[in-house]
Parts: structure tokens; C-alpha cells; sequence
């Protein structure tokens, strides 16, 4: 039994093994003999092996080579992330620093010119010197020396608005006023009476604008509450009369002319700084009920230096030459 069992077995072994042959060498186009890959790794693998001709054709990659070149990848995908890491950053791009945009600064504006008043007390009452030193409290007028003021007072005559008119003109030409005050109390120093300031421009001689301020009540007999209240009342109008004057347009006078240098009446104590330019008017005229008004401007002058405390000089730097009695003025 045993060696039937062994010659059947035998017998199987011998036609599986023709009939392998005779697949691999019945089709030789398909199949090629390549050598097996796993034949180290095996001890008991056969040496070669077929595989389909289309993979050597091809160039389908054996094991150890694919174990090689999948090792190769990883190590340079590895090894060259770095690289490859640096290549995508992007540049650093310099970047300069924004310019600075200077901000926009208004240009300071010129300082007032200060008015020249002259100030005229109509009636006896011993109010010029203490009105004087209310308007002094705060310099934005020139008060020319009340001595002045008095002697003119005594000897001019002031009785009409005519003549206080023609006064305020002739202020102009003598102490270069720009405006004269004409200071009354009519009916004394009285409680509940009334003081009046007539303003005066001097360049026409027009009424410009009648204040007046009524004196607060007060005991006859109380010296220091007739001095207070007198007191408040020409501060009133002191106050009234400053602004008043920062609405009339001022001018200055040229009073000569050498070469070049043209002087005017106004100066360091007016506010004129070197450097500052005015217009230069010639002629004028006086509308009633308005004021004087200037006439043609003919040119620009440049303040370049000062004479005396309140005198200047400079040159034309446009227009026509300018002559003695021109007026000048500001914007």
C-alpha cells in the first residue's frame, strides 16, 4: 500500500512539473526568466523566476530597487526639507522707513498794529489822567502823553463836532494819531450821571462812535464810593473804546523819502516788525457816515529797519515809488 501510495504521489509530482514547463516555454513572448529578487532573503527560493515580459519592458522596478529608491526619497525629502523650506520663504524685502510728512503749521499771524489815541477832555472834571490809566491796564493802544492832551484841550476848540473833526486831522499831522477820544462828563460827577466818549478817526476826521456809561448811585458824602464808581464807569468805557478801535483800519503816514528808503510814523511801539509788508495808498477819500477810505494802492513796502521808538523804514519791493504823504496799511 505504502508504495503505491509513493509512485501515485511521484507519478503527480512528475506531470505538475511538465506541465509547468510546458506553459513557460509554450508562450515565450509573454514571459521572460528574470532573476528572483527574494532569493537572498529566502534561502529556499529558487533562484530565477518568470514574470511577464511587459514589466521588464516597461521598466517596472525590482523589489531591492524600489526598497532602494523608496529609502533615496525618503532620505532627501528628509534631508532637503530644509533646502526646500528656505527656497518657498519668500525674500525678506526691505522696507524703508515711511518719510516723516511734516505737519501742516499755520503761519503765525503778524501782530496787531497798534493805534496812536489821543484823548481830548471837554469839560473840567479831572477825568483825562485817570480815563488814560484805564486804557493803559491793557497795552493794546499807544496813548500819547496826556500832558500833550492837555495843553491842546486848553487852547483848541472842540465846542462843535466840526471842530472836534478838524481837530482829530490835525492830531494826525502834529502827533500822528490815529484816532482822537473826545471825553466829557456834562453834567459833572454826579451819582447817576453820565459819561461820554466821542472816537474820532484821524485820518477823514469822522465820527466813528459815541459811547457813554452812566455812574452808579453813590452817597454825596462818600468820597470812596463816588472814587469807585467814577472808577468802574470809565473802565466801561475804556473796554467799549478798545474794541472799538480793533474795528477801524489802520494807517500809517510816509512822512519822506530818500532814494530808496522810504520812512514812515510807525514803528517798534506800534508792533511794525522788519519784515513785514505793507501796502502802500495814495490819496483817499472820506464818506459820510462810513470813514475815510484809502485810495489807489500803488505798491508794497518791506519794513527793513527802525528809527527812533516808534518810527521805520524800508523799500518798494512793488509798484510805484512812493512819496511823501503816501499812507500806509495793513491787510
Amino acid at each position: 500500500m505504502g508504495i503505491r501510495t509513493s509512485l501515485l504521489i511521484l507519478s503527480l509530482i512528475t506531470l505538475a512539473g511538465c506541465a509547468g514547463n510546458h506553459n513557460a516555454i509554450s508562450s515565450p513572448q509573454e514571459y521572460v526568466e528574470i532573476d528572483n529578487p527574494a532569493f537572498t532573503l529566502s534561502p529556499g527560493a529558487p533562484a530565477t523566476i518568470w514574470v511577464p515580459r511587459s514589466y521588464v519592458e516597461s521598466s517596472i522596478p525590482r523589489g531591492g530597487e524600489l526598497i532602494e529608491k523608496g529609502y533615496d526619497a525618503l532620505r532627501g525629502t528628509s534631508s532637503g526639507s530644509g533646502t526646500q523650506q528656505q527656497a518657498v520663504q519668500q525674500p525678506a524685502v526691505s522696507v524703508s522707513a515711511p518719510i516723516p510728512v511734516p505737519a501742516t503749521v499755520k503761519a503765525a499771524p503778524a501782530p496787531r498794529v497798534r493805534n496812536r489815541i489821543f484823548t481830548v477832555e471837554l469839560s473840567q472834571n479831572g477825568l483825562l489822567a485817570q480815563f488814560n490809566e484805564e486804557m493803559a491796564k491793557a497795552p493794546a493802544e499807544l496813548m500819547i502823553d496826556p500832558a500833550k492832551a492837555a495843553f491842546v484841550a486848553r487852547y483848541a476848540a472842540v465846542a462843535t463836532p466840526a471842530e472836534r473833526a478838524d481837530l482829530a486831522v490835525k492830531l494826525r499831522e502834529d502827533f500822528g494819531a490815529n484816532l482822537a477820544l473826545f471825553l466829557s462828563a456834562p453834567e459833572g460827577i454826579a451819582s447817576g450821571s453820565s459819561v461820554t466818549v466821542e472816537i474820532y478817526e484821524c485820518n477823514g476826521g469822522t465820527l466813528v462812535k459815541s459811547l457813554t456809561a452812566e455812574i452808579s448811585s453813590f452817597a454825596p458824602a462818600d468820597k470812596a464810593a463816588r472814587g469807585a464808581a467814577l472808577s468802574a464807569t470809565l473802565r466801561k468805557l475804556a473796554g467799549e473804546v478798545k474794541d472799538v478801535a480793533n474795528l477801524v483800519p489802520w494807517y500809517g503816514k510816509v512822512v519822506t523819502v530818500e532814494g530808496e528808503r522810504v520812512y514812515i510814523n510807525a514803528g517798534k511801539e506800534s508792533g511794525i516788525m522788519i519784515g513785514r509788508v505793507l501796502n502802500v495808498y495814495r490819496g483817499g477819500k472820506v464818506l459820510v457816515n462810513l470813514g475815510f477810505a484809502p485810495g489807489q494802492r500803488i505798491g508794497l513796502l518791506e519794513i527793513t529797519g527802525y528809527v527812533g521808538t516808534d518810527g521805520a523804514f524800508g523799500i518798494v519791493k512793488q509798484g510805484a515809488k512812493a512819496l511823501t504823504a503816501d499812507l500806509v496799511g495793513v491787510e
